[in-house]
């Protein structure tokens, strides 16, 4: 279910939302074309499959600039990038609360004080 719901956030205009503005001219807009063709798998069979690519539009409907695939790297890297961040800030959130946890243990056996001697 959690990842059918993840899934579902990533639309294609989500992503022509985020990424057109940033890919394109101003004067063109951002559209996702997909064609169904044929490719070959690891074992030689011939599979059915669907390309998509984002193309930059001009008013008239005509291709200004494909930007094939490369929008998918760019899409997954935003994602590398927040994973890094988020698990950063757990990770040092698990360390903090782990070394609290260990100090205040050693902390209620404290070993026996050393004297206070002077030496001459």
């Amino acid at each position: 279910m959690y990842i059918g719901s993840i899934s579902s956030l990533f639309t294609g205009d989500l992503i022509i939302s985020t990424l057109g503005s940033f890919m394109c001219q101003e004067d063109s807009t951002a559209e996702f074309r997909s064609y169904k063709s044929n490719r070959v798998d690891e074992d030689g069979f011939v599979r059915p499959t669907t390309y998509c690519e984002m193309q930059c539009v001009d008013v008239n409907g005509n291709s200004i600039k494909n930007l094939g695939g490369g929008y998918a790297l760019i899409w997954s890297g935003i994602f590398i990038f927040i994973g890094i961040i988020v698990s950063s800030i757990i990770a040092f959130l698990i360390t903090f609360l782990i070394q609290r946890f260990f100090r205040n243990k050693s902390n209620k056996d404290p070993a026996a004080p050393l004297p206070l001697v002077k030496i001459r």
